[in-house]
């Protein structure tokens, strides 16, 4: 055998059923991921891009009888199938909310439905409800502040009371804060996983938070769609050919 020549092995049945079990639950998982739920008064549009074939992501969706949309966002430690099932137990976790509660208590809720599993493991997320009068009420566990984009130009708006990850402690070492904001006509909701602003370029540089609201107060009025797709096209740009580090969940609702 020469220098140039190389050996492709074949996989193995091992290897092939590994695959194929990998794919039935990458299927499972799509399946399970919640669909947008409409309102006549919330455009959404939503971004998710795995990193491998499952994914550590997730995004759920809960209307109340007062058609106040809640809306969770959030993002399990690591990768692979120990991620996806950790995403498993949060959306059946989830469905088990009760929809009228209070975002922080709906919170610590959930925080005690993950930590009793004891998994050792743990999900930062974010839990919003937004009312048909533009009444938002928001909490988050150990994940990157939503922005609110105003539509009049005023500066953007993050919040303070970050929280403590989801399935770490029962006891709630930090305190879970509900905190609220009052939308106006046009104005936009941005939620995401770290994996958008810990994408690096070929200079090992973050695309970073700050890059990231720079880019939403100069373009205010766009719908949902278009305000993704032009994250979506700025992130690309910026990667340049580095590939993704990290499943990619964004999430954008217009008020109207």
């Amino acid at each position: 055998m020469t220098n140039i020549q190389k050996t492709f092995l074949a996989p193995s049945s091992t290897e092939l059923h590994y695959l194929h079990e990998l794919s039935m639950a990458a299927e499972f998982q799509r399946a399970v991921l919640s669909n947008i739920v409409n309102t006549d008064y919330l455009d959404i549009a939503v971004h998710y891009q795995p990193l491998e074939m499952v994914s550590g992501d997730i995004y759920d969706f809960k209307l109340n009888r007062e058609k106040e949309l809640g809306i969770f966002v959030g993002d399990a430690t690591g990768h692979g199938i120990t991620a996806a099932l950790m995403t498993m137990m949060v959306h059946i976790a989830f469905d088990n909310l009760t929809p009228n509660m209070a975002t922080d208590k709906s919170i610590r809720k959930l925080n005690q439905l993950i930590a009793i599993r004891d998994t050792h493991r743990f999900v930062t997320g974010v839990f919003f409800r937004v009312s048909p009068n533009g009444q938002v009420s928001v909490t988050h566990a150990g994940h990157p502040s939503i922005i609110i984009v105003p539509k009049n130009r005023n500066k953007l708006v993050t919040f303070n009371q970050a929280g403590c990850p989801l399935g770490l402690f029962d006891h709630e070492p930090v305190t879970y804060v509900e905190e609220t904001y009052q939308l106006e006509k046009g104005d936009k909701i941005i939620a995401y996983t770290d994996g958008l602003i810990e994408q690096s370029n070929t200079s090992k540089e973050y695309y970073g938070e700050q890059r990231l609201q720079n880019l939403l107060s100069l373009n205010r009025t766009d719908s949902s769609k278009a305000c993704l797709e032009l994250i979506k096209k700025d992130l690309y740009e910026f990667a340049s050919s580095t590939c993704a580090r990290d499943d990619i969940t964004l999430l954008v609702a217009t008020y109207h």
